[in-house]
C-alpha cells in the first residue's frame, strides 16, 4: 500500500561537488546502483534507494543522464535529496549465509 512506503522516505544533504555516485534509470526513476567507496555519500545512501527529489522537484520520471545533469547543475552548492529506501531485492552478495 502507498502509505507503508511512505515511512520509507528519507532526506539527505548531499555535500558540494561530485557524489561519486552511480545512477540506474528505472520505470520508477533514477535508483542509486553503486557507490565509489570514496563517495560522499557512503553511509547516507544504499545501492537500490530511488531518489524521488531533488532540492524540491520531483524526480520520479527522470531518466539517471536527466537526473546527473540536475545534480552537476547545481554542484556548487549543498543539495537536498529526497530517497525511497531501496525496493530492490539485496543482491546476492549482502545474503548472510544459512
Amino acid at each position: 500500500s502507498s502509505c507503508s512506503r511512505k515511512d520509507k522516505l528519507f532526506d539527505i544533504f548531499a555535500p558540494p561537488g561530485p557524489l561519486g555516485i552511480i545512477i540506474d534509470t528505472t520505470p520508477e526513476g533514477p535508483m542509486i546502483h553503486s557507490l565509489k567507496p570514496t563517495s560522499q555519500l557512503a553511509g547516507m545512501v544504499s545501492p537500490g534507494d530511488l531518489i524521488v527529489g531533488l532540492d524540491g522537484v520531483d524526480t520520479r520520471n527522470m531518466t539517471a543522464a536527466t537526473f546527473t545533469r540536475l545534480m552537476a547543475k547545481r554542484s556548487h552548492g549543498e543539495r537536498q535529496m529526497t530517497l525511497l529506501k531501496g525496493l530492490a531485492p539485496p543482491t546476492p552478495t549482502a545474503t548472510t549465509p544459512r
